[in-house]
């Protein structure tokens, strides 16, 4: 039985003689579609009608992003490279491409025979891989060493529950406590990470970051030269700077980011946004940009979720109601909830049990953090482009997240939400 496949070579001399040679009745290499570009590549195959891509390196608009989404909608990709191309085959391997094949200019036919065989391993390979355990593999691509940095995702429903100050908080007592600290703004709807902590947009943030990724180029060095140290031990990847940059933060890009932050530091922690749409393809005849992609990258790849929420009557409902939202997505990672800004003017003489009991009644919860209120202390930092730590060392709320951080830093100790 044949072997469907697709094909995307780009404006190549070569392009038509390779595809007769892989469609030889001899090949056992079905070419299902000749894809004119890298939008009927990803329409062809979302379809199903193929195993194996076959993509050239010099197709326009391909990029990691574009490898990734084929390769998620179960085609493996099998690559063609100029003959002394090392670069490109780095590129492409980092990009996901199971196999490489290098064009000989001066023998064509050994270049169809080398694609051939490669598609005809690769299948036989995807098919002994199907019957092994799956449960080997880490879900959601994350890694499998004992050694990798934990992810801290801070989300929380909108209305502005504070999402931003606990993350910087964490990640500043992470630091403080010793761990070299990552801290990432992923938000794409309102970045604020740079403007809180006096820093100056230069561009050179998660945009920069993602355009690295899917180029291929986001190596441990260029990634570092990207981050802005706040102190010896944390760095920030700060935000798009405009939210309607958000289309350059793909899928595949944003798990590339935190994969290099993992590798370089002891957390992560990454404030993301706090919608959980996806409508893209209600809208959409093929695969779309979705605006969200960073904030379910990192949810998935979070060992910790710190889930956000006001301390009063509305940001309580909407807590209640992001819980519900957040457990359909089915994550692995802890949950810890966080109630911000408590005060007795709003909850009455013992703020931290009214909070305790509605989420208790509502959620099911069994424990909550609670962060007391210290707006002068946040004014006082916001005004001045610091943590709270630097500005109010004996603030309240700086004590309540310094125990948090703590207690999350030694996973048998932190408060999970019960499933």
């Amino acid at each position: 039985m044949s072997i469907p496949v697709l094909v995307l070579l780009g404006p190549t001399s070569w392009e038509g003689s390779f595809v007769a040679g892989l469609a030889h009745p001899a090949s056992r290499v079905d070419v299902v579609r000749r894809c004119v570009d890298t939008a009927d590549l990803l329409a062809a195959a979302d379809t199903g009608v193929a195993s194996v891509a076959i993509v050239g390196v010099d197709a326009p608009r391909l990029d990691g992003d574009v490898l990734a989404r084929v390769i998620d909608s179960g085609v493996s990709v099998i690559a063609v490279t100029s003959r002394d191309d090392e670069s490109a085959v780095d590129r492409m391997v980092a990009w996901g491409a199971e196999d490489v094949v290098a064009v000989n200019d001066r023998d064509l036919g050994q270049t169809v025979t080398a694609a051939i065989a490669a598609v005809h391993r690769l299948t036989l390979r995807t098919s002994t891989a199907a019957v092994q355990d799956l449960d080997s593999t880490p879900r959601n691509g994350t890694s499998s060493s004992q050694d990798a940095a934990s992810v801290f995702v801070v989300w929380g429903p909108a209305g502005s529950p504070g999402r931003s100050s606990v993350a910087i908080g964490l990640a500043d007592e992470m630091s403080r406590a010793g761990r070299d600290t990552v801290l990432i703004d992923a938000d794409t709807w309102a970045p604020s990470l740079a403007l809180a902590l006096g820093l100056a947009e230069d561009g050179a943030g998660l945009a920069s970051a993602c355009r690295r990724a899917l180029s291929g180029s986001l190596d441990e060095r260029s990634f570092e030269s990207i981050l802005r140290p706040l102190n010896d031990r944390l760095r920030v990847l700060t935000g798009i700077g405009r939210s309607g940059r958000w289309t350059e933060v793909r899928r595949s890009a944003m798990l590339a980011v935190i994969a290099r932050a993992r590798a370089i530091c002891d957390a992560v922690v990454i404030d993301c946004g706090f919608s959980l749409e996806s409508d893209e393809e209600l809208v959409f005849d093929t695969a779309a940009p979705r605006r969200n992609a960073s904030t379910f990258v990192s949810l998935e790849q979070a060992t910790d979720i710190v889930v956000v929420g006001l301390a009063d009557p509305i940001g309580l409902v909407r807590l209640v109601n992001g819980l519900s939202d957040l457990g359909e997505l089915e994550l692995e990672g802890r949950r810890h909830v966080v109630a911000n800004r408590v005060r007795e003017s709003m909850l009455g003489r013992r703020p931290n049990d009214a909070v305790a009991d509605v989420l208790h009644r509502h959620a099911g919860l069994s424990s909550v953090w609670c962060i007391p209120d210290d707006s002068p202390g946040y004014d006082k930092a916001i005004r001045e482009g610091c943590t709270l730590a630097e500005i109010a060392p004996d603030s309240p709320a700086r004590s309540a997240i310094r125990s948090m951080a703590d207690a999350l830093s030694v996973p048998e100790r932190a408060l999970q939400l019960p499933a």
